[in-house]
């Protein structure tokens, strides 16, 4: 069964200089290698270079290499590369780069939204208490005893004495 082996290679300046990783063996069922060789190193760079974006963002993103060869161990020329650069890997940042942009308008519309409802929360809160004010003063002239409005409004005699004045 013919097989395929490939490296990624990674560069943190600019293709300087390549630091290879280990060694994959590709066992497909079938493997047309001069056709399936660019697929593959295309695949591979797409895959490794997804990964890299999903990231936690700590670190920046090398550039990649892939490059597969012939048979399980890799030697002479490599039947194909694939290198970030390409429309693929631009496509895919570029629908992360959207895809963050979207979560942060969601997230800020959300927090709008929470602050809205939480200001409209406040002014329900402020117009209830000046009416329960209101209706405890209302209360006390109609000489109602200071401890029953407590009880009922669940505030102590001595806000009742406060807000009655």
């Amino acid at each position: 069964m013919p097989v395929l082996s490939y490296v990624v290679q990674y560069s943190h300046n600019q293709g300087a200089t390549w630091n290879p990783g280990a060694v994959t063996v590709a066992h497909p069922d079938e493997w047309n290698q001069e056709e399936d060789a660019p697929r593959l190193a295309a695949e591979i760079l797409d895959k490794t270079y997804r990964q890299l974006l999903d990231g936690d963002g700590t670190q920046d993103i090398p550039l990649l290499q892939v490059l597969v060869w012939s048979g399980s161990v890799p030697q002479g020329a490599p039947l194909a590369t694939s290198s970030t650069g390409t429309d693929s890997q631009w496509q895919a940042t570029g629908d992360l780069i959207e895809e963050i942009a979207n979560d942060i308008r969601q997230f800020e519309t959300e927090k709008k939204q929470h602050e809205a409802a939480a200001a409209n929360a406040q002014t329900a809160i402020n117009n209830s208490k000046d009416r329960l004010a209101r209706l405890v003063t209302s209360a006390a002239r109609m000489k109602m005893p200071q401890a029953s409005i407590a009880h009922r409004a669940g505030r102590s005699r001595e806000w009742v004495r406060k807000t009655v004045g």
